[in-house]
């Protein structure tokens, strides 16, 4: 490996609904964190910045980097990132999605780098294996052969290790490797973090104060001795065992189609949810007035019910029913689950992925350092 590594952050774009406007702002400022970060590690230089706002342009420039806009002819990653380093004769490369990192400290960045020193070459260390959102590589020239294959970051690390004879390394989960900035609720459940960054820290700041309130209500849940809490999605084991730690709650875990993206089945239309049939059946209303009875706060990621009904909405109508703003959402199934929440006697917080396990592991992180629980907490 040469001394120094160069840097490609990639900001994707923002869309033009508010809800869109306020994810593309906190991954801006979690771009303008990474990149303070970065430039206090000398092995990462230089550092670059491909973009698709002239906003972000025109805010980034003034950090005096180098900032190049993405093509417009269709975003496809792999050949983004594969044309991007071939134009610039780099050798190895480490990329970042821009809201990809907002909890990594300069520390952890710098472990990752000697993690990938010490390794069988070529290697690579991914911050996932089964969903990159940023990855340090120690050659790119496997990436040409892979580039089609990547119409986004997340198969990267997965891609790379079969079938390009690459080592690659997953760094633990923990919110320093999980935490992304996908939806606006995952990106709220950070406030707290003691990592999180001054740029992203002022922009969750000017947050909803409605949406700031429910994540606030469920962390008072999470912190009282015996307080019921319900996950809903595509969590993980890691993440039970750290309920199980960190908090006195009982924990109920109902995990289902982890891995619906990457293996197709989304695509394909083949996503089956029990929790999806029984709102089916049940019907949003009257789902959510019987969460009360298992709980008394809910996290769901609802991108498996949505997957369910073989609906998708567009990310504008996504992400305001995270944000709890059900008049700009015309999904009449979606609208009536916001309408739903807003009317329910406990914080329930609707997101993607993020928020069974980036946003709660930053959520668990967050938790006072006096808070020790004198037992384990229970699942049922």
């Amino acid at each position: 490996m040469a001394r120094e590594i160069p840097v490609l952050i990639m900001l994707p774009p923002a869309g033009v609904s508010e809800a869109e406007r306020f994810v593309a702002a906190g991954r801006r400022a979690a771009a303008c964190d990474l990149i303070e970060r970065l430039r206090r590690l000398p092995a990462f230089r230089p550092i670059e910045v491909l973009e698709a706002e002239e906003e972000d342009r025109s805010i980034l420039a003034e950090s005096k980097l180098r900032v190049t806009a993405s093509p417009q002819d269709g975003f496809h990653f792999g050949r983004a990132l594969a044309r991007y380093v071939a134009e610039r004769g780099w050798r190895q490369v480490a990329y970042f999605g821009g809201g990809s990192a907002p909890l990594a400290t300069s520390e952890r960045l710098s472990q990752a780098l000697h993690r990938l020193a010490e390794m069988p070459q070529p290697a690579a260390v991914v911050n996932n294996l089964h969903s990159t959102d940023w990855a340090l590589l120690s050659e790119v020239g496997g990436l040409q052969e892979i580039a089609e294959g990547l119409p986004k970051d997340n198969p990267l690390g997965w891609v790379l290790q079969e079938r390009t004879g690459t080592s690659v390394a997953a760094l633990s989960p923990c919110a320093a490797t999980r935490a992304d900035i996908d939806t606006p609720a995952e990106m709220l459940m950070m406030i707290d973090h003691p990592d999180l960054g001054p740029e992203l820290r002022r922009t969750l700041q000017g947050a909803p104060q409605v949406a700031l309130e429910r994540v606030r209500a469920l962390r008072r849940v999470m912190e009282r001795p015996g307080g019921r809490l319900a996950v809903i999605g595509r969590s993980s084991s890691h993440v039970w065992r750290l309920l199980e730690e960190k908090t006195q709650c009982w924990v109920r875990l109902f995990v289902e189609e982890r891995g619906m993206g990457a293996s197709g089945r989304l695509a394909a239309g083949d996503v089956r949810s029990l929790i999806g049939r029984i709102v089916e059946e049940m019907g949003p209303r009257a789902f959510v007035a019987y969460l009360p009875e298992l709980a008394d706060a809910v996290l769901w990621d609802t991108r498996v019910w949505l997957a369910h009904r073989g609906s998708w909405p567009p990310a504008c109508e996504r992400y305001a029913a995270d944000l709890g703003w059900g008049d700009q959402v015309s999904d009449d199934g979606l609208r009536a689950l916001v309408e739903a929440v807003a009317s329910a006697p406990m914080p329930i917080l609707l997101g993607g992925h993020g928020v069974v396990s980036g946003g709660l592991l930053a959520l668990l992180e967050s938790l006072g350092s006096d808070h020790q629980p004198s037992r384990k907490g229970r699942q049922s």
